[in-house]
């Protein structure tokens, strides 16, 4: 769920990768992007199973995967 968070304030919340990084020394955040809450939400927009209505096709999958990938490559 962290990752989501770091993919958010990358590409929805115009962070830098410097303030991002920032962030994400901030423990208090850490703790509610992890929290019980957090990770349902998450996981009510993203469904698990993919014969479900509206769950992402194999190509949405990679292109997610493709854009976490980024995301590590530039945090690192």
């Amino acid at each position: 769920m962290l990752i989501r968070k770091i993919r958010e304030l990358l590409y929805f919340e115009g962070f830098t990768i410097q303030g991002a990084k920032a962030k994400l020394t901030d423990r208090q955040f850490v703790k509610d992007a992890t929290s019980e809450e957090a990770i349902k939400k998450a996981q009510a927009e993203l469904p698990l199973d993919a014969s479900q209505p509206g769950a992402p096709s194999g190509e949405d999958l990679s292109n997610f995967k493709n854009q976490l990938n980024d995301i590590l490559k530039i945090l690192k």
